[in-house]
This record gives structure tokens, sequence and C-alpha cells, in this order.
């Protein structure tokens, strides 16, 4: 989607491989001025790419598009969701989901009518975390993993919620790595 890195200390990449596996199809990056992380990565029934991650990287400089939210909330992280085009070209959406508190993506799922599913961690209370329906919306602890649900035009969330108790609960094992 973006053939420059763009600064800070790492970049998002995704990549497509050809169908006989001797190349790329396509790669490129995902980032801006910051740090930029993405963890998980989904494709759809006709060949778009959805990528989960966090970033440190504000409004100014990550290429958000569309949503699920355009401005970068503060803490020390805000989780993301990207949806690349099939070519590889271009960003269908890229946005935010997070609150004040430090938000992490690793995570990700698409289902048959396009809506993304991102998973991952959030220190983001209720206050400025975007909880709207489920599956909890009190946050419960130092850390709770989240869930969220995306609209298939990446404009908005159609629910995102809390999972999690007292202390610290995230969605990850021990080498980073996320099932959805």
């Amino acid at each position: 989607p973006d053939l420059t890195h763009n600064g800070g200390i790492w970049d998002t990449f995704v990549a497509k491989v050809n169908p006989a596996g001797t190349g790329l199809a396509y790669a490129g990056y995902i980032g801006g001025a910051d740090y930029d992380e993405g963890y998980g990565i989904a494709v759809d029934a006709v060949g778009n790419a959805y990528v989960a991650g966090y970033t440190a990287s504000t409004q100014a400089t990550f290429p958000v598009t569309g949503g699920p939210d355009l401005t970068y909330n503060g803490g020390y992280w805000d989780a993301f969701v990207a949806k690349v085009n099939v070519a590889g070209t271009g960003l269908v959406y890229t946005g935010y989901i997070g609150g004040t508190g430090g938000d992490w993506g690793y995570g990700i799922a698409v289902d048959g009518a396009g809506n993304a599913y991102v998973t991952g961690e959030t220190e983001s209370t209720q206050a400025t975390f975007p909880v709207t329906g489920g599956p909890d919306l009190t946050h419960n602890g130092n850390k709770d993993a989240f869930m969220a649900k995306i609209n298939p035009a990446g404009t908005g969330l159609v629910y995102a919620g809390y999972i999690g108790g007292g202390g610290w609960d995230d969605d990850r094992d021990d080498d980073r790595r996320v099932t959805c």
C-alpha cells in the first residue's frame, strides 16, 4: 500500500506471495512517523487483506482513511485496523481503536459480509474507550481484553467491549500470536 518506510523504529508491512509461491504479488508498508506494529492479518473471499496492530503515530502521519476512528486517542499506543485492496496498491480504510490508555490490536478475522473483528488488550477505561454494545461495557482491571466489530465500510464500530476480570487480562499467548 505504501512503498516508503515512514519513520520511527518500525513500520508494519503487508505482503502477498504469488499463487506459484515463486515471488511477491505485492509488498508495502503501513505506518506513520512513530512506532507501528502489525500483529494480525486476515484475507476475505475476494482477496482484500485486513491488518490489526498498534501504533504510536498520530493522524498527522499515520495513513488514516475511512475509520473507524480517524483521531489518535492518546496514551502510548492505539490499536489500528487497516483494509488493503486486492491489488495491494492502496488502503480501503485505516483507523484507530482506542482510548487514552494503552491499546494494542493483536488479532483479526473477517466474515463473509466484510465485517472485521479485532481483538486486543486495553488499559483504557469506558470513559475514553469506544465501548458500544457488548460483551462488557465496564473496564474491569489493569488490562482487559477487548473485542470490536468494524462495519464493512470501515467507517464505524458495530460493537466494542471488554472481556476481563480484576487483574491483567489479555488475549495473547506467550509468543504473542492470536488466533481469531
